[in-house]
């Protein structure tokens, strides 16, 4: 029952941080979805590219569920219309000093000019993704007409084809906005855009040279993708060819190698030994690191249950949610852990082992319920000693990660029938 209210919370936050064109939005643009409303220590109330086509494509998911009211399926198609309108709207802003790879605007839809971890060209490619994925659900609908397609498709390409002429750069930022190079999580969600993009041109009968062209970039990242094993640390690393940031993050074992493998991996990737290692190494890690992963068991509705490692992003890490005072463990990464977990088990199938990765998972999403608000209120951390909720309230991503982690739950459970 915690679960069921957690989505509806959830849900419910998504929507309020994404300003829509059929109700008031005061200072924010139509299809701006803010990090979180909370504008001060820390100020998130921005519109990262990453963060918001993340929550795009959450937000498609829910679309395919046959129970949701169809009101609820109206309301959510006009925030991916308005979703689309503002990325219009972004991609023709001038004068960007990095261009498309710029990590985040201001709600109504300016430019933000102040100094930042800049580029940050998984954004484009995030962002196309989650274009790409409206139109299929467009095309599924249209029952044959493409004109719409092809429009959203023109804005998908505007993203990959910048895409294909920066994969390559050095010193481009990491998703954390802190390290400088080449970036696993980054290149990953590039290939996959460039794959997918490929492929809806095809479908739309687009002009056979641009995919072409997505198809050869995509290969050419694909021969990196290997490079970034690490055979001596025995994980995948998150960085390499640095070139700037932070120094001090010496082990670069890193979480957003498994939000990598959850949000861009192949069936094939996310089942690997090499990502098993990563989440395992991390896992450990962060088991010593943590105060709070002391305790062991908690109580939800009234029942004792296990819980599992509550999980950070990195282990130097030193942001406390408003400040540097050491790094905490994060809701978004632990709800993370936690489908990891239900996808493996909805890969097993039925059977013994599906069944005990569902119970597996079953205990981070426990860790987090322990350290959740009493009335669902998510933040993007939790003090590492306390466990009481540290940083920006009301994180759309987190609301997302749990969302994500509960729907694939279902359909882990469902398999075991």
């Amino acid at each position: 029952s915690w679960i069921t209210a957690q989505d509806a919370f959830s849900r419910k936050h998504i929507l309020n941080n994404f300003a829509s064109s059929s109700d008031g939005n005061g200072d924010a643009r139509a299809g701006a979805i803010c990090a979180s409303p909370s504008r001060k220590h820390p100020d998130y109330y921005y519109a990262w590219t990453r963060d918001s086509a993340l929550v795009v494509l959450e937000v498609i998911a829910w679309l395919d569920n046959n129970k949701l009211d169809y009101m609820l399926k109206d309301e959510l198609k006009q925030r991916l219309d308005d979703y689309v309108e503002f990325t219009r709207h972004l991609q023709g802003l001038k004068n960007l000093k990095y261009g498309l790879g710029e990590a985040k605007f201001h709600m109504d839809g300016t430019a933000f000019r102040a100094p930042w971890c800049n580029a940050q060209t998984d954004g484009p490619a995030l962002r196309a993704r989650a274009i790409l994925a409206y139109t299929q659900h467009v095309i599924k609908q249209a029952n044959g007409d493409t004109t719409r397609a092809h429009e959203l498709f023109a804005l998908v390409r505007t993203d990959l084809d910048y895409v294909t002429k920066v994969w390559m750069h050095l010193g481009n930022c990491d998703i954390w906005e802190e390290s400088r190079g080449m970036h696993f999580y980054t290149l990953l969600a590039q290939k996959t855009a460039l794959e997918e993009g490929a492929r809806m041109a095809h479908t739309l009968d687009v002009d056979n040279s641009v995919a072409h062209v997505y198809e050869r970039a995509a290969q050419e990242i694909a021969h990196k993708l290997p490079e970034f094993w690490d055979v001596d640390h025995g994980y995948i690393v998150a960085t390499l060819n640095k070139t700037g940031g932070i120094q001090t993050k010496n082990s670069n074992l890193d979480a957003q190698v498994l939000l990598a493998a959850l949000h861009h991996g192949t069936p094939k990737l996310l089942t690997s030994r090499a990502v098993a290692a990563t989440v395992n190494r991390l896992v450990h890690v962060f088991d010593r690191l943590y105060v709070v992963n002391h305790v062991q068991r908690t109580k939800i509705d009234g029942q004792w249950v296990d819980v599992a490692a509550a999980v950070g992003r990195y282990p130097e890490d030193v942001y406390d949610g408003d400040g540097s005072r050491g790094g905490n463990p994060w809701s978004l990464l632990t709800s993370s852990v936690a489908e990891y977990h239900y996808r493996l088990a909805v890969h097993m199938g039925n059977g013994p082992l599906a069944q005990y990765l569902v119970q597996v998972g079953d205990t981070y999403m426990a860790r987090v319920a322990r350290h959740t608000d009493a009335d669902h209120t998510m933040r993007e951390q939790w003090d590492k000693s306390s466990g009481y909720g540290r940083g920006a309230v009301h994180l759309t991503w987190s609301y997302a990660a749990h969302t994500s982690a509960s729907r694939w739950r279902n359909l882990a459970i469902a398999s075991l029938d």
